[in-house]
């Protein structure tokens, strides 16, 4: 029996770019990966149907432009995953910190955001596959009180995965995930116990450019405006986020994984703090279905400029480096 390519054997590697599509040859970080959600190899075949006075439809097969998407899910790993933010929303403002971590304010930029260099290895004897000029065009945070961990998930739209490397050498952090137990929650600056799920996407629609270079690449990629929409599930000790929406009573939302539950990641200096300062609810609905009453409530961030958008996440991790550049 042939040997198989082993699942296990897999590794996710990650580098910001500095010019758009210039390969970056090693990733800065591994991150481990949950789940491998999306890998488009895209070749853009272009078939010749051109009639010939044949009974065969397809005459011939040529070369077209090139490109790939990716998407991956990854438990948050605080030191590794706050890249993802940055990211997307293309501006980190690094401050010192006291307790030896770097503060990290990451916000919207009215810049272009920079690209990335993904690196794929899927556990074969071949090379590992490289997704250059990496746009983020939508990135998902998400847990549960009750149970497992916060994770996130990225998608990219990029260049068609490369010709290949030789498999790189990963090596991963041993700061460990933050956990759907840990954060704090507030609505309007009002500390609430009543967080079921949390479920937040920041979304920028983003175009590859093919401009007239001779190449099957793209030749730049164009970010669009940014949107930020979530959903909550509380159980319903008061009737207050109906009554919010009923008056579009625009309401702050954070959460905030704090250093003192960060013990228990192995680390007492990590923090995570998703603040959307103006956010409109803009569906509340009841949902009956168990054993008590729970609000399921849609949200969408608003510009302010205390956020300097529709959110800002502000994280204390180890490094001191800018994310976003």
């Amino acid at each position: 029996m042939p040997a198989t390519f082993a699942t296990w054997q897999s590794h996710f590697g990650f580098a910001l770019e500095t010019v758009y599509g210039t390969t970056v040859a090693t990733p800065t970080v591994w991150i481990p990966v949950n789940s491998f959600d999306e890998y488009t190899d895209d070749m853009g075949l272009v078939f010749d149907e051109g009639i010939r006075a044949s009974a065969t439809k397809l005459q011939a097969v040529y070369q077209g432009v090139k490109q790939g998407a990716y998407s991956a899910t990854f438990n948050y790993y605080p030191n590794e995953c706050a890249r993802f933010f940055a990211q997307i929303l293309a501006k980190d403002t690094v401050g010192s910190s006291s307790n030896g971590y770097w503060q990290h304010t990451i916000a919207t930029s009215t810049g272009k955001p920079n690209s990335a260099t993904l690196f794929d290895f899927f556990g074969t004897t071949g090379p590992e596959r490289q997704f250059v000029g990496a746009m983020m065009d939508s990135l998902n945070f998400k847990f549960s009180r009750a149970s497992g961990t916060a994770i996130i998930k990225p998608h990219w739209i990029s260049a068609a995965a490369s010709t290949g490397i030789g498999e790189t050498s990963a090596s991963f952090g041993t700061v460990t995930p933050l956990r759907g137990w840990q954060p704090v929650f507030s609505i309007g600056a009002s500390t609430k116990v009543t967080l079921l799920d949390y479920d937040l996407t920041v979304s920028r629609p983003t175009d590859l450019l093919f401009a007239g270079n001779n190449s099957q690449r793209p030749s730049d990629a164009e970010a669009g405006q940014i949107d930020v929409t979530g959903k909550l599930s509380c159980y319903a000790s008061t009737d207050g986020p109906y009554e919010d929406y009923r008056a579009n009573t625009e309401r702050a939302i954070e959460v905030v994984f704090g250093e003192a539950a960060s013990a228990a990641l192995g680390s007492t200096s990590v923090r995570l703090d998703i603040l959307l300062t103006t956010a409109n609810f803009t569906k509340v609905s009841p949902d009956r279905s168990g054993p008590y009453v729970k609000w399921d409530i849609d949200f969408r961030g608003k510009y302010n400029a205390t956020d300097g958008g529709a959110i800002q996440v502000l994280t204390t991790i180890a490094t001191s480096s800018q994310l976003s550049t």
